[in-house]
C-alpha cells in the first residue's frame, strides 16, 4: 500500500510520514520546495515528488495536509486525480468546506475521510491523542472507515467521530475561542510593558499557569493560528459574544455593581455544574505536579537521576549538580549539562533502571569473603542491598578453607567504571565491621 501525502515535507505531514514510515508503509510525499523534499527523502527513506498530481495517482491512502488558507485549492487540484477504491483524506482544523470540495471533486468510487489530528508534530506518538473522524452517515459504512478507525486505536489514539458541521462548532469554541483568548492576553501584556520573566517572582501558581499557556500558544506557528481564526465561519458569532461579555464585566467593574459581579459568576458557574469541581481538581493537579516535581528534583542533588525530554523523548542521565530558577545543572561525566526545566520530566527510579539496562554498559567487580559456616547469607545480602547493587555469584566450602568456613563471591555491580574503587573499599570496611574476612 502507498500512502501519499500532499505536504509532507513540513509540519503534521512530515510527522505522519515518519510514523507511517516506520509502521512499514510506502510513503510518497510532495511538496514546492525540491531542496527540503529532498533532505526529507533522505532524512525519513521516504519518496518524494514535487508534482501534487502525480502523488494523487499513485496513493491508495492520499492525505492532504497543506496550510488551511490552501486547502481548498489543493483540493481541486489533486481530488480528481485520486484513483477509484482509494482514500482521500485531509488533515486541517477546518472541516465542512473541505469535506464538501472532497466529495464533490473525486471521482465516484473514493472513499472521502476528512480527519482532524488534535495535536502537533512535536507529539512523540498517537498515544493518548484525541483525533477526530468527520465523515457522512454513508461514508461510516465505507470498510475503510472501520480500518482507520481501528488502525488509529490499536496506536493508542482516541477517535472521535461526528459530522463536519458539528465539528466546526465545537472547534470554533475550543480552539478557535481558546487561541482567541490567550492571544489577546498576550497582547495585553505586552501593551501593558509588563516583563514576563520579573512577573514570575510575584506570580500565583495560576499566573503561572496562565502565562505558560500564553507563551505556548504565541510561541507557535502565527499564519497556522490566523487561518483557524479566518477560515472557520463559526469564529464571527464566538468573537462578538466573547468581546460583549467582555465589555459588560468591564462596565460592571467601572460601576463597582458588586451584585452585578457576583450574580454573573454564579451565572457561570450553574452553567458550568459539576465540571467547577473538575476543573478545580484538575488545576490543583496541574499546580501541584509543578511544584512537587521541582520539590523533588532539589532533594535529588548529588544524586544520580534521569531526565526525558518531553518532546524528543531523549534521556539525559548523570548526577544532578544544581537547581536554579529555570534551570537544572546535570554532571554528565566531565561535563557539565545546562537544561530547561520546563523541558524535561524526571525519570522513576523504575523507568530510569530499565533504561540503564537497555542503553549502559554495566561494570563489576568480584570479592570472596570468609564467613562462619553457619552464616544466613541471606541475611548479609539483604544488609548490602541497601547500599550496593550486589549479588552472590558463588559459595564454598571444603579444601583450602578451614572447615568451620564459608566462602561467598559477591559481585558488586555499577553504570560508572570510575566509582568500582570506592564502592569497593565501602564494601570491605562493611564486611569487616560484620565478622567477614576478605580472601586474597
Amino acid at each position: 500500500m502507498i500512502i501519499s501525502i500532499i505536504g509532507g515535507t513540513d509540519g503534521l505531514g512530515k510527522w505522519f510520514a515518519s510514523f507511517l514510515k516506520n509502521r512499514g508503509y510506502d510513503v510518497l510525499v510532495s511538496g514546492r520546495d525540491v531542496i527540503k523534499g529532498k533532505e526529507v527523502e533522505k532524512e525519513l527513506g521516504v519518496t518524494y515528488t514535487n508534482n501534487n498530481i502525480d502523488a494523487a495517482e499513485k496513493g491508495d491512502i492520499v492525505i492532504i495536509s497543506v496550510p488551511i488558507n490552501v486547502t481548498e485549492s489543493v483540493i481541486k487540484e489533486v481530488a480528481p486525480h485520486v484513483k477509484k477504491g482509494s482514500l482521500l483524506m485531509d488533515i486541517t482544523s477546518i472541516k465542512e468546506r473541505p469535506a464538501k470540495l472532497m466529495a464533490e471533486f473525486s471521482k465516484t468510487g473514493v472513499f472521502v475521510l476528512p480527519t482532524h489530528p488534535m495535536f502537533g508534530p512535536e507529539t512523540p506518538s498517537l498515544n493518548r491523542q484525541v483525533v477526530i473522524l468527520t465523515p457522512t452517515e454513508k461514508e461510516k459504512t465505507n470498510p475503510f472507515f472501520e480500518k482507520i478507525k481501528e488502525f488509529l486505536e490499536i496506536e493508542g489514539a482516541k477517535v472521535i467521530v461526528v459530522s463536519p458541521k458539528e465539528h466546526d462548532k465545537i472547534m470554533g469554541v475550543v480552539q478557535g475561542l481558546t487561541h482567541f483568548v490567550y492571544i489577546s492576553l498576550g497582547s495585553t501584556l505586552k501593551d501593558l510593558g509588563i516583563d514576563i520573566k520579573e512577573s514570575r517572582n510575584f506570580a500565583s501558581p495560576i499566573y503561572e499557569l496562565m502565562i505558560n499557556i500564553i507563551a505556548r500558544i504565541i510561541g507557535q506557528n502565527p499564519y497556522l493560528y490566523a487561518d483557524i481564526q479566518m477560515h472557520n465561519p463559526q469564529i464571527k458569532t464566538i468573537h462578538e459574544t466573547f468581546i460583549k461579555n467582555c465589555e459588560n464585566i468591564s462596565e460592571i467593574v467601572q460601576n463597582k455593581d458588586r451584585d452585578s459581579f457576583v450574580e454573573n459568576m454564579k451565572n457561570s458557574a450553574r452553567h458550568f455544574g459539576n465540571e467547577t469541581k473538575r476543573g478545580l481538581n484538575c488545576s490543583n493537579k496541574a499546580v501541584y505536579a509543578i511544584s512537587k516535581e521541582t520539590e523533588k528534583l532539589i532533594k535529588s542533588v548529588g544524586k544520580e537521576i534521569g531526565l526525558k525530554h518531553i518532546y524528543s523523548e531523549n534521556v539525559h542521565y548523570g548526577i544532578l549538580k544544581e537547581v536554579y530558577a529555570d534551570n537544572i545543572v546535570l554532571k554528565q561525566n566531565e561535563k557539565e549539562v545546562l537544561l530547561n526545566i520546563s523541558n524535561v520530566s524526571l525519570m522513576e527510579d523504575k523507568e530510569l533502571e530499565e533504561w540503564k539496562i537497555k542503553n549502559l554498559e554495566k561494570y563489576f567487580v568480584d570479592i570472596s569473603v570468609l564467613f562462619k559456616k553457619d552464616v544466613d547469607l541471606n541475611i548479609i545480602l539483604e544488609l548490602l542491598t541497601h547500599k550496593f547493587e550486589i549479588e552472590v555469584i558463588d559459595t564454598y566450602y571444603g579444601d583450602k578453607i578451614d572447615e568451620n568456613d564459608l566462602s561467598a563471591t559477591f559481585r558488586i555491580s555499577s553504570y560508572e567504571k570510575e566509582d568500582l574503587k570506592k564502592l569497593e573499599e565501602t564494601f570491605n570496611k562493611i564486611i569487616e565491621n560484620i565478622g567477614g574476612k576478605l580472601r586474597y
